[in-house]
């Protein structure tokens, strides 16, 4: 029988993580699944006034937790838009088309639980492609490994 692999445990203050913002908001990777012991990711998300997330979208190997920290969000999850306030949380399950953004005039700050863990490497790719508007024929094959599509 295996033993099973003792976590360590540690702060993450708010800010710090490994900055791989991408489509302009500032994404923290905060807890890897290497951290979780493959349990879950962790992110913070900072999203500036009047900018908006990724456009409509679809997750076919997660699910998100999202908790809104400070300001306020507007999720579109399945075509139903949801305003969350600090403390609120909304649970996008797999499969499901959502989109976030911060039509209010303070910034944004959200707490993303992803489960199962992986979305890390995604945004780490996303990063490392060249600055400037995006290039979707870059982006595209990089959504399709990870299992993201986009939604019309």
């Amino acid at each position: 029988m295996d033993t099973p692999t003792k976590q360590e445990h540690h702060v993450v203050r708010s800010g710090e993580g490994t900055n791989v913002g991408a489509i302009g908001l500032g994404i923290f990777t905060r807890l890897t699944g290497a951290d979780t012991t493959g349990a879950y990711s962790l992110f913070e998300y900072v999203v500036p006034p009047g900018l908006g997330g990724p456009p409509t979208h679809v997750h076919t190997r997660e699910d998100e937790l999202f908790i809104c920290v400070q300001g306020k969000v507007t999720v579109e999850l399945d075509g139903t838009a949801h305003v969350l306030g600090q403390g609120d949380s909304l649970l996008m399950p797999r499969g499901v088309p959502h989109v976030f953004y911060n039509p209010f005039d303070e910034e944004t700050r959200i707490v993303a639980v992803v489960s199962p863990p992986g979305l890390e490497n995604y945004y780490k790719e996303l990063s490392e492609l060249p600055p400037g508007p995006r290039d979707m024929s870059l982006v595209a094959p990089i959504m399709t490994r990870y299992g993201l599509s986009l939604q019309k």
